[in-house]
Order: C-alpha cells, then structure tokens, then sequence
C-alpha cells in the first residue's frame, strides 16, 4: 500500500470510528413490550386519586412515563422513582396530599433489571412489604419509608446482595423483625435505615452483628432512630432518642 493510500485508509478508518461513537451516544431504546405490560400490571393494583399515573398508557413508551428511568442502550427499566411528592415550603394544595395506595402487584418481578425502587411516603394501608421484593437482585436502592406497611419485615430481602441502600423506616409503624440475621446477606449494604423500628419480638438482636460498631444510645426493644453505616468492614450503629 502506497503512502497515499495508507493515509486515505487511516482517514476513513478515523471518521468511522467518529460515526459509530456519535451513534452510540443517541442510542435511546424502547421499553420492552413485557415490561410495560408488568407495569401496566401494576398500576391496576394501585390507587391513584391525584392522576400521578396519567403517563402510563399503552400508547406511550414506558420508558417516557413519569417516574420510570430505563437504560438509553437496551431500553430495560432500570429505576422507579415513584415516592410522594414533597411539597415546597409555603405551598398549600393537593400534592401534599398524593400518595399512592392499593396492593404491590407480584408483576414487578419481571422488571428483572430494576436497580432502582423508591415508594417511600406513599400509603399502602398496613399491608406487609412483598417478600418477592427479595427476588429483585438487580435492586442496589431499596426505600420503603414511612409507605404505611405493616407486619413482619421479609426475611427475603437478605437476597438482595447488590443493595446498597436499604430505608424501611421513617415514621411511627408497626414493621417488626423477629432476627436481624438476613442482613448479613447484604455485603454490599452502605447505608441502612430502620428507624422507628420495633425490635420487640428479635432475639439477641446485637448478637446477629458479627462485624465491630459503635453503641450511641438505645430504648428498651424500640428504636426510634437507626442508621449502620458500612466502610472497609467496619460498622458504625448509633441509635437515639428524638
């Protein structure tokens, strides 16, 4: 090959590779049919009187709808951003007043990319927390504060070893724990709230830790304020009184 043409080669070689990298960059997937469908499914079950919803239609794509973050390269839903709203300071109307309610439909265990999964605020009316939340292994956020459930935290949610963050407390509720031992499935846990958490029915629940922490100061059995936080295999537990 001649200079010239080695030159020319290396030119078009070069504004190849420019083409397929801008390309690559506006890739922007549709939602999978399935996975709209597990949503569709999902919202049936669920009450929504302030129309926070109204996006979800057949004939939008999923991953346009409110609150449904979907990757831009397969077009698999990846986060559910569906907390209730927080009002601005000094603003009175219905958003303060808009949280979702019903059932947790099962169909969310087709969302099997789903990292993200926020529900915190809403009402759900002292329903238990899914235990097929556990079967969600992509899940790396996990926050169900303060959502109105009720009952036996599942000991499933220890399957969840990608997660990262993990809030099943917030407010006043009847959530409880009979052991704490499922937490040791979650290795790669960061940030753990379990505030106002009723600890009345574990047994020896600080002898389920079996990594170093720090006691601040606790209540007998109710806690009102707890938060482990986890860096280099150490562990930091401080509980206190509001």
């Amino acid at each position: 090959m001649t200079m010239g043409g080695s030159t020319h080669f290396s030119v078009f070689l070069l504004v190849a590779i420019i083409l397929l990298c801008s390309s690559s960059k506006t890739v922007n997937a549709t939602c999978y049919a399935s996975e709209k469908q597990a949503l569709m499914d999902f919202k049936k079950d669920l009450e929504d009187p302030y129309g926070r919803l109204l996006s979800w239609i057949h004939d939008v794509d999923c991953c346009k709808w409110e609150g449904v973050v979907c990757s831009n390269r397969s077009g698999r839903v990846i986060q559910l951003h569906l907390q209730r709203p927080v009002p601005e300071i000094h603003v009175v109307g219905d958003e303060e007043e808009s949280p979702l309610s019903g059932k947790i439909s099962h169909s969310l265990q087709n969302l099997t990319h789903l990292r993200y999964l926020d529900l915190s605020l809403n009402d759900f009316s002292g329903i238990p927390i899914p235990s097929f939340f556990g079967s969600l292994r992509s899940l790396r956020y996990l926050n169900l504060s303060g959502a109105g459930f009720q009952g036996m935290v599942p000991y499933q949610l220890g399957n969840l070893s990608s997660l990262r963050t993990l809030s099943i407390g917030g407010n006043p509720s009847d959530l409880q724990v009979d052991n704490l031992q499922w937490l040791v499935g979650l290795s790669n846990l960061e940030h753990l709230d379990m505030s106002r958490m009723n600890l009345s029915t574990a047994s020896n629940w600080l002898e389920e830790f079996q990594i170093p922490f720090h006691l601040g100061y606790s209540t007998h059995h109710w806690i009102p304020y707890t938060f482990l936080t986890i860096k280099s295999m150490e562990a930091s537990l401080t509980f206190c009184v509001k």
